[in-house]
């Protein structure tokens, strides 16, 4: 665009620009998220981590009535400045502002700027507690999505004796419906259509490919909560079960420990980590007993002997768009029953967990040597118990855990706040070999909760009015040989990260971290353990020269070093703009990107539609670019539209298999509406 033309649009759109909303939750929203899913490739749960997030800033928490269960459902909370802000509300009445927050101990100036978006002060309006009431007050829901790749992948292509690979077409389907009414009622179903699965017809005559619902309500004081259908559990630390959101390693040293929040509505996408079922919360003083029964079908890779079929391992995928991805579906019977109870006490807390796990074909993992410790048979039983001990500025927690192979699982955490500007964290964990719980998710460096031992530390530091600096160290090792190791394995992980708040417009921060771990490598006769050590550099800079307007700018870097060193770069320039006068939010990007190979990639979060991801890697040499607008029609609809290309340059096709795309290009269009009622 040339200067004449830039000229003429700010003089034109300036006085909205003027009156335009303030666009600090979303920029909250989205630098939560980002510090969140570092170890995204690690397997951390992005779909989850967005929906919670997004969902407490629609319907947010009151602070000064709030109880222990609905604060833990804010993520960046641990309980010990859970304890310290209900004691602090019994002691000094309610609290009035953000500023007021910072005088709880345990709650820093960034910490209360995280939750800022998430809460709300005042008197809560009650809704009639009669059906009635509940249902004049109530809230209604309705999403409608769809998008798609604007090329075609060889996945939908004829190949050489005329026969198309997948089933359906390459649009992604979804609706949701949920309605609410204060903490008492919930009810929704979800529905979802993948790219490549057919719609009301072959495989899916009846519509989308998945469906899930759930009827969530209070029946009384005694009995708080009932589920039908499709729900979440989370338990202790994560060593025996725990569905969705988990903050992973990182410097947010107060998000290490885990905050069992036990039974909750499932609403996400994901056809894999939920039960379905009927579950109940039971509460009687400070004791709290939640039951879980489901038996829901699963994808899995089937396989037969002379004699029996069995399975060799579990789908996690969700896709059903071949022959093969169909015979799989729901092809194992999956039944889990269980408990998690626990008992406050004023500056202690412990719980226990039991999960037995059944399926109705044998699980026989391949036959493969880092297989042999694995899970076998046709049942699981894990026990574990947790516990949670807060006195003054220290805080201790932990859980240990033993599944039916007589393996062993234990972790032991501790947060010392010495000061207003220095905050410590150590964190010890050991998981046996013979460990098998498929439902659980703690602090780890590897995506399962077997065979690694590990000593995390983190400190939190503010040397300077205006700076805030965190660093944290991870070692660990593995006593037998895993999927990417030929022997015995160990590594380290490292970072630090100093943030510079120049002015309440403008932050800058700059990030180093390293890790190093074994990885197997054939020399020629067999396969050996050689150093894979990655070196990632960024610089982000961020400033809001007018509530309506966020410009970002980052450069980053990453080298990947084995037999040789590889060289990855990337910048991008992003923009995000609010109107009033006009309801239009804009949010668009330009990277510039250029790796050496997929080993150097880097991962930059991207604004999307409500409720939905995009972090993709960007590797070769090339250019991303994508616009995304929100548009509220009125108070009850609301629109978003985002296109997104991605340029390789000099590549013949882009992608790989079923995914490959002719031509340097990948073009994606999305579209959803919000009806609120």
């Amino acid at each position: 665009m040339s200067l004449k033309h830039t000229i003429i649009f700010i003089l034109l759109f300036y006085p909205m620009l003027l009156e335009a909303q303030d666009n600090t939750v979303n920029r909250e929203i989205e630098t939560i998220i980002e510090s969140a899913v570092e170890n995204l490739e690690a397997g951390a749960d992005a779909a989850y981590i967005l929906e919670t997030l997004e969902e407490l800033a629609e319907n947010p928490v009151n602070i000064n009535s709030a109880d222990f269960s609905e604060l833990s459902e804010i993520p960046f909370l641990n309980e010990i400045q859970i304890h310290n802000l209900l004691k602090y509300r019994k002691e000094y009445g309610h609290i009035y502002s953000i500023y007021e927050i910072t005088a709880v101990g345990g709650f820093s100036t960034s910490t209360a700027k995280k939750i800022e978006p998430f809460i709300f002060f005042g008197k809560e309006d009650k809704v009639p507690g009669q059906a009635p009431g509940l249902l004049k007050y109530g809230r209604h829901e309705l999403f409608l999505r769809s998008m798609t790749v604007m090329q075609d992948p060889s996945g939908y292509l004829p190949r050489s004796d005329s026969t198309i690979p997948f089933e359906g077409n390459k649009y992604r389907y979804y609706t949701r419906y949920r309605f609410t009414s204060d903490d008492k009622i919930s009810a929704g179903f979800t529905a979802e259509k993948d790219p490549g699965e057919t719609f009301f017809k072959g495989s899916n005559k009846y519509g989308f490919d998945f469906y899930s619902a759930h009827l969530s309500f209070k029946i009384c004081s005694l009995i708080e909560k009932v589920i039908i259908g499709d729900y979440t559990v989370k338990a202790g630390q994560g060593l025996v079960i725990w569905h969705g959101f988990s903050t992973g390693k990182s410097a947010g040293i107060q998000n290490n420990s885990k905050t069992g929040q036990g039974i909750n509505p499932y609403t996400s996408t994901d056809e894999n980590r939920f039960f379905r079922g009927v579950a109940t919360r039971l509460k009687k003083g400070k004791t709290t007993f939640d039951l879980f029964f489901s038996d829901k079908k699963n994808d899995a890779n089937i396989d037969s002997d002379s004699t029996n079929f069995f399975f060799t391992s579990l789908q996690s995928s969700g896709y059903h768009r071949t022959q093969n991805e169909v015979a799989d579906k729901n092809s194992v019977d999956d039944l889990n029953a269980g408990m998690y109870g626990s008992v406050r006490f004023t500056n202690l807390r412990i719980g226990a967990t039991l999960l037995f796990r059944k399926f109705d074909l044998p699980f026989y993992p391949a036959g493969q040597i880092y297989n042999i410790y694995r899970l076998r048979g046709n049942s699981n039983f894990v026990a574990g118990g947790d516990y949670f001990f807060c006195k003054n500025k220290f805080q201790l927690f932990g859980e240990a855990a033993m599944s039916k192979s007589k393996g062993m699982a234990f972790l032991q955490g501790a947060l010392a706040n010495l000061h207003d500007q220095l905050q410590f964290s150590l964190l010890f964990r050991h998981y046996d070999k013979k460990y098998n719980s498929l439902w659980a998710s703690a602090f780890s460096e590897a995506t399962s909760v077997r065979d690694e031992t590990g000593l995390y530390a983190g400190i939190h530091l503010l040397p300077a009015k205006f700076v805030t600096m965190t660093a944290f160290s991870d070692l660990f090792r593995s006593e037998w040989i895993g999927y990417t190791t030929a022997a015995p394995s160990e590594g380290y992980d490292l970072q630090i990260q100093a943030d510079f708040h120049i002015s309440k417009k403008t932050d800058f921060y700059i990030r180093y971290k390293t890790k190093k771990k074994d990885k197997k490598q054939n020399d020629g006769m067999k396969n050996i353990n050689s150093d894979e050590q990655f070196k990632k550099t960024r610089l982000h800079f961020q400033c809001c020269p007018a509530k309506i307007l966020t410009l970002k700018t980052r450069l980053e870097h990453v080298a990947y070093l084995r037999s040789d060193t590889e060289n990855g770069w990337m910048a991008l320039q992003d923009i995000q703009l609010s109107l009033r006068k006009i309801p239009l939010n804009i949010s668009a990007r330009l990277a510039w990107f250029n790796t050496e190979s997929y080993n150097t990639r880097i991962y930059a979060y991207e604004n999307d539609l409500l409720y939905t991801f995009s972090i993709p890697a960007y590797y070769d040499n090339g250019l991303r670019s994508y616009i995304n607008l929100k548009y509220k029609l009125s108070k009850k609809i609301e629109f978003w539209l985002k296109v997104a290309n991605t340029t390789i340059r000099h590549a013949e096709s882009m992608g790989s298999g079923y995914n490959e795309i002719a031509g340097n290009k990948k073009s994606e269009v999305k579209f959803q509406m919000r009806l609120k009622i």
